[in-house]
């Protein structure tokens, strides 16, 4: 049997400096320059009603990562997305993400977080476009931290995420789907960046992509 259609679908690449040794994500991306790291990933929204309803808003990641003292096109074991857990500060949420992937025979797991904070000032962009990371050996964030890193979504990136996502609704309701997540997840910045975003191309029929005009 086939499994049933997505309701969204996007890509993310995130890149930045990450050091091996460092355990603070600061200290790392100031080290780490001549060694980035590099997220591809593809994020699936199989039921948005339940995403959204669910606290953790929890979706399926599938991904590959390249970093030159581990490897160049590393799979992604298990993946994990959470956009908007809460914490204990009212004003702030995170955005979490989690890869395990094996270099080398051993396992290590990427631990990111995106702090979004309701902090006066034009803040949103570096909150929604930094992802602080943590790498740990290990197959969880239980192991011991090895190294230390920021990735960043650039605005080439961010533009490509918007044109990449699709849903597979058709018509009006599919790009209502897309907006309603675009600006779940990117808060103001979808009104601001998603006309700039190219409409993507290929999407098989039936299915809504990123429309500039809505």
């Amino acid at each position: 049997m086939t499994e049933p259609a997505s309701d969204l679908t996007f890509r993310e690449t995130m890149a930045g400096p990450l050091a091996m040794g460092a355990t603070d994500p600061e200290a790392g991306a100031h080290d780490g320059r001549s060694t980035p790291f590099t997220l591809h990933c593809t994020i699936t929204i199989d039921d948005m009603e339940a995403f959204i309803r669910d606290a953790n808003h929890a979706a399926r990641l599938v991904a590959h990562v390249q970093y030159k003292p581990l490897g160049l096109d590393i799979p992604v074991r298990e993946g994990s997305f959470n956009l908007f857990r809460a914490t204990d500060d009212p004003r702030a949420k995170i955005m979490t993400y989690g890869l395990r992937f094996q270099a080398h025979g051993q396992d290590y797991y990427l631990d990111g977080t995106k702090l979004l904070r309701d902090d006066p000032g034009p803040d949103l962009w570096h909150d929604t476009t930094r992802l602080y990371s943590y790498l740990h050996q290990g197959v969880d964030s239980r192991g011991p931290v090895v190294g230390a890193g920021i990735l960043v979504l650039g605005m080439r990136e961010l533009l490509r995420l918007v044109a990449s996502m699709r849903s597979s609704r058709g018509g009006v309701e599919g790009a209502e789907v897309v907006a309603r997540f675009g600006r779940l997840f990117l808060g103001a910045l979808w009104d601001l960046y998603a006309p700039e975003a190219p409409v993507h191309e290929g999407a098989g029929e039936g299915e809504a992509v990123h429309d500039p005009e809505r």
